[in-house]
């Protein structure tokens, strides 16, 4: 903006709308032109109207009017209502606009008012130039704006465009002032604003203050300006609030003067407006005052001095803390801005906190949104003290210095250091005051060297945690007190504390009223956050038997002082001496902790040391149900007979702990001979059973199973490992045992199943049983080397096995059952597999080999819902008794897959089990075979060798006089020879064998067919091939002799099932419907010279089966098993 700007021609003005905006003051400036253009265009009319007498215009020249103005109002428009000119005597004309209306280009308002009034200079007036003298404006708005930079900007209207716009409210004054070098208000000497309402934005704050019923009046004499104004804070409250100002400057100069009064304006109002009356924003009080300052020529707040008075209010920084009410306060200081300090000539207080003058200085900490702390020095004197009346009467501080740090946000008062003489005496203190947001934080320290024990209870408040005083005052007798240490805390929600420390020397101390004194006692007492403290670092107690007990380290505690009633106390005790006068001291009324055991004081030999604890309630008479006390010591020299009936304990070392529900010992060891880690507890007090119980970890080893008479068998465990058992000993009562292990070092067997574990592999054993004349073992459960069992054993009276019952034995791969176990003396035990599947590809009975009593295997009795034997044939309902001498031998029964009933005979070969079996339905075990689906009748025989290949058997198969119909491979060979009487026979009452026999190897993926044949009357077979198991294919080969029973006359040399005229065939592809492929002209060549035509066979091996196979005769006796 120019220093002198120049009024521009309207031809100027519509160009500038293209070029640039319109100047913002330009806009408060135009108000003289708008009236003076309105003059221009009345005074004709008045004239001829005349004196005193008031025009109002009509409607059209409103308009015409209108238009005019709005030609040098740069794109802006006016309205306005009712336009009044009248010349008052002396030829002063005066000219009225009502409800005028300045909107800008955009349409926003720039000013509304409710009137706008000017009247002529009347020199420029005969001049020819209209020129206003004075301005007087009606019912205005404005919006006064402070963002959160600080910057000022000014609105006239709500909602209104900025028409100024400065870094602080002097440059706002200063660039407004400049108006009045316009020409056109050269001859103005006075504004006046009636009805002018304020709103004050402040976006640092981010509060809105509203001030109504203001009145500013400004006054120009020759190039000076004087403002004067005030108004009436609204608060929305019944107390009235008021504001005046003064403001004295040059025209376009930044230097100024300026002064303000307050009535009953609130702190938190006045502390918004400046860093230097900030720290009033924590009050809640009406605060009426003076403020006097100035503006340096740079626009720079000079010193500023403020005599303030405040009412009755309270210190309250935040809603959720508990207001401090004071009764008044006053203050006179001087702020600094260059030195951003205020100096304090006066500060006074009252308040129900305390009392007190002060005098001194304090340094601003700024920050970016304004004052962050305040660092003060301050002498204090007259003061009393009693916060949060904490004493009956005031402490009374004559004088002190302190220094101290005061945050706003958050409040938070730092007391660095306050010093304080009196009676001789130096007290150094230090604290926070500090808003939280639950509410106030206060801390106070101080320290002193020496004290008397009457001083030391002035300054301990009989109101302040009550029952430590009270116990130092009955406890603690003699000596002396050292370095003192007092503190005071409150926290939100919660008691004020009191904190104090001492030490005492060679005084006599009672901890317990129950127990001796301790005499020749220094030590330390303390209280801290309500735990209240006395320890002592030397002194004895006297047993009743066994000597005196060094108690160095014993201490006596309130763990929280306020808790009502029969506050908890607590004493910690530290204690060496023999074992008989340790217990004595604990066996002392009303601990009293062995009486109601069978337990003497001197249940073992050694010396101890302990350390524990004893909970009471601080009442008269108290019982035994209400104390509870912790120890835990060590007990040298171990020797004992009681700890385990009918054995001896002895230990090096043995770790003693307790409570009023047991006594425990640990350590390492040993029961009678047998090494252990041990751990025996005795539960103690009324109404607690009597038994112990002795847990640890123990060797496992045969060494175990001898010394408690588990009754295992014999060589069942070999090796030494480790356990983990616990040993439950009751009056009356068999002891009952549980014992857990990884087996690691500890070998098992279980020769009936042919099972072992080495002792260098892992696994898993848990027991739980019951020891005494007849041991049993309640619960079992064993993991290691691929066999999972769980069950339950009983020992026969005296020991050894009566039976021991594996509800799930799971063993490798091959067997999934419920298994007993028989015990047979010294022999090993039957065995009874009772339900479940088992495979025999897989299965490894022990073989009995061995000799001797110990080694004779038991009888094994099988009943299984699956007996697996090949890939695809499997036994169900199975049930069998074998003898397992030299191997598994002996009889069973079954069914086919789950159809078809056979019997048959196992027995050893090779390591693993032969298998003969027969049936009187060969053709149900054809169909439960899957070999076909139509074959009836006829005697079966089959016999499997377990081959030198795991997993393979050799076998033959006989079947007599059986039946088949529609077999779809037979069929398509009868088909593929146009042998049309066979076909129907086939799909009739089908075609008759009286004989079949093969020989063939079974694996797990295929069957391979040495040699069959299968011969009828109507027709004979013969075949060699494979068959895929896994894809159910074929690739066979052979010769179909038809009407056999004469063909076979003629063939001397061939095969059986070939006759003299037959057709070599082969078969390959799916079973169910394989492709057959005939030679016709095998026909017409001799049986003999057939060969010749055909493939080669499947090759023979060395092992492969005889035609013939007889197992061993099996033992008649089916086994042993019981």
């Amino acid at each position: 903006m120019a220093d002198k700007p120049e009024i521009p021609s309207p031809q100027d003005t519509a160009a500038a709308v293209v070029r640039r905006p319109r100047s913002r003051w330009w806009r408060a400036g135009g108000w003289s032109l708008i009236l003076v253009s309105v003059f221009s265009l009345m005074l004709g009319g008045l004239a001829l109207w005349g004196i005193g007498q008031t025009l109002t215009l009509p409607e059209w020249l409103r308009d015409r009017i209108e238009t005019r103005i709005e030609r040098n109002l740069g794109g802006m428009q006016i309205t306005f209502g009712d336009v009044e000119m009248v010349v008052n005597r002396g030829w002063r004309p005066r000219v009225r606009l009502r409800d005028v209306a300045l909107t800008d280009a955009r349409g926003l308002p720039v000013v509304q008012l409710s009137d706008a009034e000017a009247s002529l200079a009347m020199r420029p007036l005969l001049r020819g130039q209209l020129q206003a003298k004075s301005i007087s404006l009606t019912g205005a708005f404005a919006t006064l704006r402070r963002d959160a930079q600080g910057t000022l900007s000014l609105a006239l209207g709500n909602n209104a465009a900025t028409v100024n716009q400065a870094a602080n409210l002097p440059r706002l004054i200063e660039k407004g002032d400049r108006l009045f070098l316009l020409p056109a208000l050269a001859a103005l000497v006075s504004v006046e604003m009636d009805a002018l309402t304020l709103r004050y934005e402040d976006g640092l704050k981010n509060r809105v203050w509203t001030l109504d019923g203001g009145r500013v009046q400004l006054d120009r004499a020759g190039d000076e300006l004087r403002l004067a104004a005030g108004f009436a804070l609204l608060t929305g409250t019944d107390q009235v609030s008021t504001i005046e100002m003064n403001y004295a400057s040059r025209i376009g100069a930044n230097s100024a003067d300026f002064g303000i009064l307050v009535q009953d304006i609130e702190a938190a109002d006045i502390a918004a407006q400046a860093v230097a009356l900030a720290w009033m924003d924590v009050l809640r009080a009406p605060i009426s005052g003076a403020l006097r300052g100035s503006v340096d020529a740079e626009g720079a707040l000079g010193p500023l001095s403020a005599t303030l008075q405040i009412g009755a209010g309270v210190l309250q920084p935040t809603d959720a803390t508990r207001p401090i009410p004071f009764e008044g306060a006053r203050s006179y200081f001087t702020y600094r801005p260059a030195e951003q300090m205020i100096q304090f000539d006066e500060v006074y207080v009252a308040s129900s906190w305390g009392t007190g003058l002060a005098e001194g200085r304090a340094y601003l900490g700024l920050g970016a949104r304004g004052l962050d702390a305040l660092i003060g020095q301050f002498n204090l004197s007259d003061m009393t003290i009693n916060p949060d009346g904490l004493y009956e009467t005031p402490l009374q501080v004559p004088g002190a210095t302190a220094d101290f740090r005061l945050e706003l946000a958050p409040f938070r008062m730092t007391l660095g250091q306050l010093h304080v003489t009196q009676q001789d005496s130096q007290l150094h203190m230090s604290g926070a005051l500090a808003a939280d947001p639950d509410g106030w934080t206060l801390s106070l320290d101080g320290r002193t060297d020496n004290l008397t024990p009457e001083r030391l209870l002035e300054l301990w408040p009989e109101r302040a945690v009550p029952k430590p005083r009270k116990w130092v005052d009955e406890n603690l007798s003699g000596g002396s007190l050292r370095d003192i240490d007092l503190a005071l805390r409150l926290y939100p929600g919660q008691k004020p504390n009191l904190y104090l420390d001492f030490d005492y020397l060679e005084s006599t101390i009672v901890f317990l009223k129950t127990q001796p004194p301790i005499s020749g006692a220094s030590g330390q007492v303390s209280m801290v956050g309500g735990r209240f403290v006395a320890t002592a670092t030397a002194g004895q107690i006297v047993a009743d038997m066994g000597g005196a007990v060094e108690v160095s380290g014993t201490s006596f505690i309130i763990p929280d002082v306020d808790v009502k009633p029969a506050t908890p106390a607590l004493v910690r005790v530290q204690g060496q001496g023999s074992v008989t006068s340790v217990l004595s001291l604990l066996n002392r009324p009303p601990l009293a902790v062995l009486k109601d055991t069978p337990l003497p004081v001197d249940m073992a030999q050694g010396q101890a040391r302990v350390q524990g604890t004893v909970a009471l309630p601080l009442k008269p008479r108290v019982q035994f149900e209400e104390f509870e006390f912790h120890l835990n010591g060590q007990i040298d020299g171990v020797q004992s007979d009681v700890l385990v009936p009918d054995h001896t304990v002895r230990a090096d070392t043995l770790m003693l702990t307790g409570d009023q529900t047991q006594i425990v010992l640990a350590g390492s060891g040993s029961i009678d001979q047998l090494p252990v880690e041990v751990r025996w507890r005795q539960p103690i007090g009324r109404d607690t059973p009597k038994g112990s119980r002795l847990e640890g970890q123990v060797e496992l080893s045969p060494r175990l199973v001898e010394t408690f008479g588990i009754g295992l068998p014999n060589n069942s465990v070999s090796g030494r490992g480790t356990g983990r058992f616990t040993l439950d000993l009751a009056p009356g009562k068999p002891p009952t045992l549980t014992v857990t292990s990884d087996l690691k070092g500890v070998g098992l067997r279980l020769p009936p199943l042919g099972w072992s574990k080495p002792a260098s592999a892992a696994g898993m054993l848990e027991l739980n049983g019951v020891l005494g004349a007849q041991t049993r073992i309640d619960r079992l459960v064993l993991q290691a080397a691929g066999l999972s069992a769980t069950g339950a054993v009983v020992n026969r009276p005296g020991g050894g096995l009566d039976r021991a019952l594996l509800s799930s034995v799971r063993l490798h791969d091959w067997l999934d059952a419920s298994v007993e176990l028989v015990g047979r003396g010294r022999a090993a035990p039957d065995l009874r597999i009772l339900s479940g599947t088992l495979d025999m590809r897989r299965a490894t009975f022990d073989s009995g080999g061995g000799g001797g009593a110990d080694a004779q295997p038991g009888g094994l009795q099988v009943s299984l819902s699956r007996l697996q034997v090949s890939d695809t044939i499997a036994l169900t309902d199975f049930s069998g008794r074998f003898n397992l001498a030299g191997g598994l031998s002996g009889p069973f029964s079954g069914k086919v897959n789950g159809q078809t009933r056979v019997s048959g005979q196992l027995a050893p070969r090779g390591g693993r089990s032969a298998v003969q079996v027969q049936s009187n339905d060969a053709g149900g075990v054809i169909r439960a075979a899957g070999l076909l689906t139509k074959a009836h009748g006829g005697d079966f025989a089959l016999t499997l060798l377990p081959s030198s290949r795991p997993g393979q058997f050799d076998g033959t198969l006989r079947i007599t006089d059986t039946k088949v119909r529609e077999a779809p491979a037979i069929a398509a060979l009868l088909n593929a020879v146009s042998v049309v009487g066979l076909l129907d026979e086939l799909s009739g009452q089908g075609i008759q064998f009286s004989e079949v026999d093969a020989r063939f190897r079974l694996a797990p993926s295929k069957v391979t067919v040495f040699e069959s044949s299968a011969i009828g009357p109507s027709i004979g077979l013969s075949m060699d091939g494979t068959m895929d198991l896994l894809s159910n294919r074929l690739r066979m080969q052979g010769v179909i002799s038809p009407i056999y029973l004469l063909n076979q006359i003629g063939s001397v040399v061939g095969r059986k099932g070939e006759g003299m005229i037959g057709f070599n065939y082969t078969l390959t592809g799916p079973a169910s419907s394989p492709r057959v492929q005939v030679n016709p002209l095998s026909a017409l060549t001799p049986g003999p010279l057939r060969n010749i035509m055909r493939g080669a066979r499947p090759p023979l091996d060395e092992n492969a089966p005889s035609p013939r196979i007889t197992l061993p005769n099996a033992n008649s006796g089916n086994g042993s098993g019981r």
